[in-house]
């Protein structure tokens, strides 16, 4: 073991001359691992061309990278992988790799502030290959591979030195999909082909790969598999990556990104989290393009209402409902498990359920006008460009969670299709408005702010159930109802009226809220009245 520690103390003697410099400098800022399929159902049906590495200058001063190494951790199956865990005894502060490669070093690479450097397997445009429409073709490095599958390259984009490869047939970025894939950066003034070697774990033939000391690494990432995202997967100690990440996606070739969040901007320039936590600090990206990190996968709406503002989301949509269409705004209210939250843009059908996904960006707006800062917000994903979502719309039953008035006026069920049920209902103002008021005392007012009631729509005095959707609306808690169907009048105030005496001008309903096509004998809801037709 006496070769084993001399090589490591001369690797990191010289490592700590330069890396320090870009450590908090120079970051990971975003990995296409996963890759996506053909377009056009051309095979072979999976496709890894476009796979990319981009780094990030997260200073606000220039930074020179020429020499830099982009190292690979080992990808074994779990019984013969180097693992964190394994990083003790005479491993301890180590990490294992199977590829390095190298920024070329001899002349200045220099990266401004706030921007990337794309390391890709072929710097091609990929738009009309692969799902995801990548364009490589303005990367700054690419690997020159040999291999016909990866052989797609651009003069214009000059090549990365490749240090190490465990396999010399692996010439290129060799992404395990789904994971794990552990990246790292070094800097280093001997050649770091120079360092230990060792075999898979338990093995003494195969592939050897480099033993390289973690103590003045640039930054590193732990990707693990995203089926079962587990810190048993991890290639590096807590000390170098606190935890882990993975696309959201749990299936293969997912045409997803992992990519630093935006914790801040200055200026134009982005400002990435960088806590040594990769859990913490990254997200799934839908937008697979170089340079790009505002474009996340949310999974439920509750997380798309959290996103920051301006930020581009992909919604998935997992049996959302579209509980109706406000027209003065062009505003859809789309409603899942967790929450609910306002859809413009885009054509929906209200009373469908939806499963697929949404493409936006997030914004905040406060409809208080008193501008109270704890109620009162609407949160909204505007589409741009219709043509990038993809979702099946099915019919289905609008019924609301039935809610005290108390409980319904709350901003976590701004949008939300809620029932009250023995709610009293009386004009207020010029009569547009109506006051609510429950068996609790509480009130909220009501209007017909979507134009679903008839004309000269008569609102009863009582209403057993009165289904809509909450808003803030000016100053106050409104239920705007869904449709004239929605508000079920109380069974009390009878009034007898002969069959022939009676007009059918406008709405008729039974006591269990049916819609009738003509009136029946006995007790009938016409217009918000109770009468009873003999």
């Amino acid at each position: 073991m006496k070769k084993l520690f001399t090589l490591l103390f001369v690797f990191l003697a010289a490592l700590s001359a330069s890396a320090q410099d870009l450590q908090g400098k120079l970051v990971i800022g975003k990995v296409f691992y996963a890759g996506s399929t053909r377009l056009n159902g051309a095979t072979p049906k999976n496709y890894l061309c476009h796979l990319y590495i981009e780094l990030y200058n997260n200073s606000d001063e220039a930074i020179d990278v020429a020499g830099t190494y982009v190292a690979m951790a080992n990808t074994d199956a779990a019984a013969n992988a180097w693992a964190a865990v394994d990083m003790t005894g005479d491993k301890a502060g180590m990490a294992v790799f199977k590829q390095v490669f190298q920024i070329p070093a001899g002349s200045p690479v220099v990266m401004e502030p706030g921007k990337s450097l794309v390391i890709a397997n072929c710097a091609i445009d990929h738009s009309e290959i692969a799902e995801g429409q990548v364009d490589l073709s303005t990367a700054d490095f690419e690997l020159k591979s040999a291999n016909a599958a990866f052989n797609f390259h651009s003069d214009a984009v000059p090549a990365m030195t490749i240090a190490y490869s465990a396999n010399a047939s692996q010439d290129f970025i060799n992404f395990m999909n789904p994971g794990p894939d552990g990246i790292a950066l070094f800097k280093a003034d001997t050649d770091i082909a120079n360092c230990a070697k060792t075999y898979p774990k338990g093995k003494d033939t195969g592939n050897q790969y480099l033993v390289i000391p973690m103590a003045n690494s640039i930054d590193a990432v732990d990707i693990v598999k995203q089926k079962t995202p587990s810190a048993d997967d991890k290639r590096f100690t807590a000390e170098y990556d606190a935890g882990f990440t993975c696309t959201a996606d749990v299936n293969n070739f997912n045409c997803q990104a992992v990519a630093r969040k935006v914790a801040s901007t200055d200026g134009d320039r982005k400002v990435l989290q960088d806590t040594n936590n990769s859990t913490d600090d990254f997200v799934t990206l839908y937008n697979v393009q170089p340079r790009v990190y505002d474009g996340i996968v949310v999974a439920t709406i509750a997380e798309f209402n959290a996103v920051k503002d301006g930020m581009t989301a992909k919604l998935m949509l997992t049996n959302a409902r579209v509980n109706a269409f406000n027209d003065l705004d062009q505003a859809y209210y789309v409603e899942d498990a967790s929450a609910a939250t306002v859809v413009k843009g885009i054509s929906l059908t209200a009373g469908t359920l939806l499963n697929g996904y949404i493409i936006g960006t997030k914004s905040t707006t406060d409809v208080d006008y008193v501008n109270d800062p704890s109620q009162g917000l609407e949160y909204s994903l505007t589409v741009s460009d219709p043509s990038l979502s993809a979702f099946e719309a099915a019919e289905t039953t609008l019924a609301g969670t039935p809610m005290t008035i108390a409980e319904a006026c709350s901003q976590v069920n701004y949008g939300k299709l809620v029932t009250l049920s023995n709610v009293e209902i009386a004009a207020i103002g010029n009569g547009k408005n109506k006051q609510l008021k429950d068996a609790l005392g509480d009130t909220m007012k009501a209007r017909d702010l979507f134009g679903v009631l008839p004309e000269n729509y008569e609102w009863p005095a009582k209403a057993t159930t009165i289904t809509g959707v909450v808003l803030y609306y000016m100053t106050g808690w409104f239920l705007m109802p869904i449709s004239d169907d929605a508000i079920v009048a109380d069974a009390t105030g009878i009034e007898t009226v002969h069959h022939s005496q009676f007009t059918v001008k406008n709405s008729i309903y039974n006591l269990q809220g049916i819609r009738l096509d003509s009136l029946q004998k006995g007790l009938n809801i016409v217009n918000g009245k109770k009468v009873v037709i003999k």
